[in-house]
């Protein structure tokens, strides 16, 4: 166990500092607060400085009001805490966040002194892109993997890879941070019949509460370079039991049919990835990261707006690895190629049209009427702007009505990605679902009955469908009108 062995108090207390309206501790140990870059369900984290060596850390302070159900309750909160002092002490590596110092106060854990990463969460870029660009995606992929896959090594699942536990670099590298519930594949700790991880990204191990090994981070890893490359969660739902129910029974529709511009051999890495049974699963992360690594550099069918697949290399630590995917673009291809044909033009035709627009101007016709052109837009703006301020303020979307459009986007994407992928009678089941909620939705109606007309269609032509959708249909007795339609819409907003 890691321990000061000096003895001497780990706080030495300076005047406080006010950060957000409240007085902070300035000082923790040889560590000085600059600023808040967040605060966690167990404490705040700080950006501060080591007044002796000038490095700057992420400071993860230990709410000492911390509450505990029974003494029970709190040690394993502070053997949870030392456990991941200890894990990430043995582990260095590029793709994972280092750790450099434990403080102690009362011979438990009040601090953690780990690497800064000056960056971005990969939660907050997926908040600002949704889906990442197909490079980015599969270089963020890459990293993920070979992080898990060290860690792994030295006997260590993480058991919660998500997107806000993977801090992106501002060149574009992944680091895996917060072991806080990892624990060693033969530890007996926060073991079975205890549900840790989140549940978006657990494996479905985790959420029966069995035993779990390495395979349940490539199933958490799965989970996220789907969300990734198409955008959505695989398993959302608007409840948690939904969640979680989806997670050990739902299988969801292959990235490629919900991102077309995903190539087919990616998504079958994803798809074994998020196998349910470990069984099917890779045998470890190195060997998915060699199958992703190894995916040709030819023409890839199913990804149109892709053309290739090069191999680049990313980040230091590429010199002992085989390089990453690089994907080129073929749109880019194709305007390289129109500028060259328009460079092979005769050159009476760029002269003819060159001529049109240099056409000398006599300056007594050509700042009257630019000057009145300037005149008559800004009076135009001054007009739109008084027309602004007399109309009544917008209403304002709260985060929670985002979040539930969001959530119907989603829900709609998935089902229409099933019929996309000719999976009728999933899709119509997705479609009964959306509309118990939403009955209204006109929208939703008319795709659930066009998706009955092809399995109708596609029975009576003697094609085999995997399952039979039991729920009832909701075709309404008469097609609204286009006015009814407009109707249904303006209410919804």
């Amino acid at each position: 166990m890691i321990r000061d062995l000096t003895r001497r108090p780990i706080f030495a207390y300076a005047r406080p500092v006010t950060v957000n309206g409240r007085e902070e501790r300035r000082r923790y140990g040889e560590y000085e607060i600059e600023t808040v870059l967040g605060k966690g369900s167990i404490g705040k984290v700080f950006l501060a400085r080591h007044r002796r060596i000038n490095r700057r850390v992420a400071l993860k302070v230990i709410d000492s009001e911390q509450r505990f159900e029974d003494d029970s309750d709190r040690d394993e909160f502070y053997l949870r805490l030392q456990r991941e002092a200890e894990l990430c002490g043995a582990l260095q590596h590029p793709n994972i966040v280092t750790l450099y110092e434990v403080g102690y106060e009362n011979d438990v854990v009040s601090y953690l002194a780990t690497e800064y990463v000056a960056g971005e969460s990969l939660q907050a870029r997926l908040k600002r892109t949704r889906p990442l660009p197909l490079r980015e995606a599969l270089t963020l992929a890459a990293d993920i993997l070979r992080g898990i896959a060290y860690a792994h090594t030295h006997g260590i699942v993480h058991r919660d890879i998500k997107p806000a536990n993977i801090l992106i670099t501002t060149d574009g590298r992944a680091k895996i941070a917060d072991f806080g519930i990892a624990r060693p594949q033969e530890s007996s700790l926060t073991g079975i019949n205890s549900l840790l991880g989140t549940p978006n990204y657990m494996s479905p191990e985790q959420v029966k509460s069995t035993p779990v090994s390495n395979r349940s981070d490539l199933f958490s890893a799965g989970v996220v370079m789907y969300e990734m490359l198409s955008g959505v969660r695989p398993f959302a739902a608007a409840e948690l039991s939904g969640v979680l129910f989806n997670v050990v029974n739902l299988e969801p529709p292959l990235v490629s049919d919900v991102n077309p511009a995903v190539p087919v051999a990616v998504a079958r890495i994803v798809a074994r990835l998020m196998a349910k049974p470990p069984s099917d699963r890779y045998a470890n992360a190195g060997e998915a990261l060699s199958e992703l690594e190894a995916l040709p550099p030819a023409k890839t069918s199913g990804a149109p707006g892709y053309a290739t697949i090069a191999v680049t290399p990313s980040g230091p630590e590429s010199e002992a690895t085989t390089p990453l995917p690089t994907i080129v673009d073929e749109q880019d291809a194709d305007l390289a190629a129109d500028n060259r044909k328009g460079s092979e033009e005769p050159a009476t035709v760029r002269t003819g049209i060159s001529r049109i627009f240099t056409r000398d101007v006599p300056a007594v016709v050509f700042w009257p009427l630019t000057l009145s052109l300037l005149v008559l837009f800004a009076v135009t703006v001054l007009f739109m702007q008084s027309r602004i301020r007399q109309q009544k303020p917008a209403a304002v979307i709260t985060s929670q009505q985002a979040a539930v459009a969001q959530e119907k986007r989603n829900q709609l994407a998935a089902a229409r990605a099933f019929v996309h992928a000719g999976r009728y009678d999933e899709a119509i089941r997705r479609y009964d679902a959306f509309l118990a909620q939403y009955p209204e939705n006109m929208t939703a109606q008319d795709e659930r009955n066009e998706a009955q007309a092809l399995l109708d269609k596609s029975k009576r032509a003697g094609t085999q469908v995997t399952s039979t959708s039991k729920a009832h249909s909701r075709t309404p007795k008469k097609k609204p009108s286009r006015w009814e339609r407009l109707k249904h819409w303006v209410r919804g907003q």
